[in-house]
């Protein structure tokens, strides 16, 4: 097997093997087609992003799009459309979108800093001066891993606050990148995670305070 394919694979096992065990918001008659649904929307995320990113290789290798074990999994897209997908399975099932996310936060970044490994065998993401950026973002992942087993509050919000911020200075040293004027795609993207994780502080905090009852 392939060590891309076979790295991406233990980090697919440990995710659900956490949220089966940690995972008390969605009925269990429920849960496996929860976890194939979310499993496939972010593998076709991450592979449009790659493609996007990558477009004049793939519009001369349209083939190529179906080689997965090649590479070219971007992160974000895998992201958006997994929220995507909870986002509407929530709103289907009325279970709280926050709920969700929340209980499966707290694995991501070991799964990220782990699959980042992947890159390296497949000799990619490298920066300026031949920087190993997936080197760089598995160590600062990991400290989001041991920081989320302190922290058990808003987790949805500080991981899109913290990846949003690593991402954004990494990739002034990535060569990878989409430029749009003088940020990238993902710069873009990294700056609408962070507002949006501070957003959900908020509401949140005022979900939160009591509520003074009138008399």
């Amino acid at each position: 097997m392939h060590l891309y394919g076979l790295i991406l694979g233990i980090c697919f096992v440990i995710g659900i093997t956490y949220f089966q065990k940690n995972n008390k918001i969605i009925p269990k008659n429920k849960e496996n087609i929860f976890l194939i649904f979310l499993l496939i929307f972010g593998i076709i995320g991450a592979r449009t992003y790659s493609i996007i990113q990558n477009w004049h290789y793939f519009s001369q290798n349209p083939i190529q799009i179906l080689n997965l074990p090649g590479g070219g999994l971007g992160i974000y897209g895998s992201l958006i459309f997994g929220i995507l997908f909870i986002f509407l399975f929530s709103q289907k099932n009325k279970i709280g979108f926050l709920k969700i996310t929340n209980t499966l936060v707290p694995i991501i970044p070991l799964c990220q800093s782990f699959g980042r490994f992947g890159n390296f065998f497949n000799h990619e993401i490298y920066g300026i001066n031949n920087q190993p950026v997936w080197f760089y973002e598995s160590v600062l992942l990991f400290i989001l891993f041991l920081i989320f087993q302190k922290i058990k509050t808003h987790q949805t919000a500080i991981y899109l606050i913290y990846y949003g911020i690593i991402r954004f200075f990494l990739e002034f040293i990535r060569l990878d990148t989409i430029p749009i004027y003088f940020l990238t795609f993902a710069q873009i993207l990294s700056l609408s995670f962070i507002l949006i994780g501070f957003i959900i502080i908020m509401y949140e905090n005022s979900s939160n305070k009591p509520r003074l009852h009138q008399h």
